[in-house]
């Protein structure tokens, strides 16, 4: 049944109620007048009756008090006003009674107006006759007495008390309608508030339902959730093929996700390639300031840590390989020190040719980053020594470390790449340089950072190839009250670690979980003026 029909049956029902109940009230409102009508008129009888009695008995005193009087022939009669009025005005109410009395009820009012009538007429003679013709008005009188007698002690009385039960009976008649008209009324009413509301329940539940199952669909569609169908049972109401449309909808809409989840799978796929590119070539601070902004705002770093290493004899060795096995084995050694920093917590900046170059302490702040990039170095250094060739040979690394203040952005817009500035990459290079064969070579910042932490051979000053004496320091290995017990890492190094930059150790190199306090790397020859100059 479609919503139209429904309201149009509730609201059919409701007025089918609605003219029942005036019905209802209209038989209720003349039973009551009727039965108002018949008390009024009791009532009135009651009132005219007592009208009657008392002048009847009045006229009946003072005709008494007339016939007492005694007057000579021939004497006037005494100054008493004349009874005719008064008995005509209980005649007026006596057939006032008449009218006011029902057909069935009217033989004793008849019979009280006719006695009366005779009654008047003797009272009025014997009125006349007073004075001049004594002993006829007396006649009269004893005539009219008994008559009179008659009405007040029996027509009168008789009638009062017929007019008294039907009064009685116009009260109970009046009460009995009243309590049915009320009863019946109420009843009525009472049923049709009971159709009433439960046909406005039935129609409200039938809309909550519908609606309620439109207003689920539409939040499991807000909430994405396209496999919901709102439940149809019948095409014939507005509200279901509302509900079926609305099936049909998320039907399509499901298709329209499926498609697009798999175009954005598809995208997705896309961004974390381009992303993973993004990230080999920049930080990720970098990277997320450059896709947000389209470029990245240089900024000075005060304290950062340059690290550069460099394969002795690339040259030379690279002669006896050919040149795809010579970028083989670039990679596997660059590959390995990823991973290194990684661990350490280092970014890496680029490779030219066969020299690593790494920085610690940016883009993120820290105020550990000399020791992790000298631990970083020994790691590196063991990689290189545990590496064969393809030929069988083994190649050796000079790594040098110099901490001091950079400036870093990305410049270009094509092939762009995140770079480092200033005095402190030059002598961070110059400590490579200036290095000998797996060996860490560190400047006098470097020396005062870590000093706390690792063994250190003073190399004293040493010219670079801009003719400059520079103090430098090589690294032997781990301080002897901080090395040993073969843990990784050692107690005494961590908790010092932690002290110092309030932080925990990333990593610790194998090669140094030794009881010494030696590093296990082989000994070197120094690196004279000549060797930096030739980039040996």
């Amino acid at each position: 049944m479609t919503i139209g029909r429904r309201l149009a049956l509730a609201f059919s029902t409701i007025l089918v109620l609605l003219a029942v109940n005036q019905a209802i009230q209209l038989w209720s409102a003349s039973l009551r007048t009727a039965s108002v009508a018949a008390l009024n008129r009791a009532l009135q009888r009651q009132i005219v009756l007592a009208d009657v009695k008392q002048r009847v008995g009045d006229l009946y005193k003072q005709m008494s008090l007339l016939a007492q009087v005694e007057t000579a022939p021939g004497q006037a009669t005494p100054d008493i006003d004349s009874p005719a009025p008064a008995i005509d005005r209980a005649a007026a109410d006596i057939a006032r009674l008449v009218t006011l009395t029902d057909p069935a009820d009217l033989a004793p009012v008849v019979e009280l107006q006719k006695a009366y009538a005779q009654l008047g007429e003797d009272w009025k003679r014997s009125y006349d006759y007073m004075g001049s013709e004594q002993a006829f008005a007396v006649a009269f009188q004893i005539k009219a007495d008994p008559l009179g007698r008659r009405v007040l002690l029996q027509l009168v009385p008789e009638l009062q008390t017929q007019v008294t039960e039907r009064a009685v009976q116009a009260q109970a008649r009046f009460a009995a309608v009243t309590r049915l008209t009320t009863r019946v009324g109420l009843s009525i009413f009472v049923l049709s508030m009971i159709v009433s509301i439960a046909v406005a329940y039935r129609l409200a539940r039938h809309l909550r339902t519908r609606l309620a199952d439109l207003a689920h669909g539409a939040s499991a569609i807000a909430a994405m959730d396209l496999s919901y169908r709102i439940p149809v049972t019948s095409r014939d109401d507005e509200l279901a093929a509302v509900a079926g449309t609305f099936n049909e909808m998320a039907e399509s809409l499901a298709a329209a996700q499926a498609h697009l989840a798999a175009r954005n799978e598809e995208i997705l796929q896309q961004q974390k390639v381009a992303q993973g590119l993004l990230l080999n070539i920049l930080p990720e601070q970098v990277a997320a300031e450059l896709a947000a902004r389209g470029e990245v705002a240089p900024r000075y770093f005060e304290d950062v840590t340059i690290l550069f290493t460099d394969f002795v004899g690339f040259t030379l060795a690279t002669e006896k390989l050919a040149a795809e096995e010579v970028v083989t084995v670039l990679h596997g050694f660059f590959k390995a020190f990823d991973e290194i920093i990684a661990r350490y917590g280092l970014e890496k900046m680029k490779t030219i040719g066969d020299s690593y170059f790494c920085v610690g302490g940016l883009p993120v702040r820290t105020p550990s980053h000399p020791v992790d990039a000298t631990l970083a170095a020994f790691e590196m250094i063991r990689e290189v020594e545990s590496r064969a060739l393809p030929d069988g040979s083994r190649w050796q690394v000079r790594i040098g470390l110099h901490t001091g203040p950079v400036v870093a952005g990305v410049v270009g817009s094509r092939k762009f790449a995140f770079d480092v500035w200033g005095d402190t990459v030059n002598l961070g290079s110059r400590m490579e340089s200036g290095g000998s064969p797996n060996r860490i070579n560190v400047s006098a910042a470097v020396h005062q950072r870590i000093k706390d932490f690792f063994v250190m051979e003073n190399r004293g000053r040493i010219l670079t190839k801009e003719k400059k004496a520079l103090e430098m320091y090589s690294v032997v290995g781990v301080l002897p009250m901080l090395a040993g017990g073969g843990e990784a890492p050692p107690p005494a190094f961590a908790r010092r670690y932690r002290t110092y930059f309030d932080k925990d150790l990333a990593a610790f190199p194998a090669c140094l979980l030794t009881d010494g306090a030696v590093s296990p790397l082989p000994e070197a020859a120094d690196v004279t003026p000549a060797d930096v100059e030739s980039g040996a």
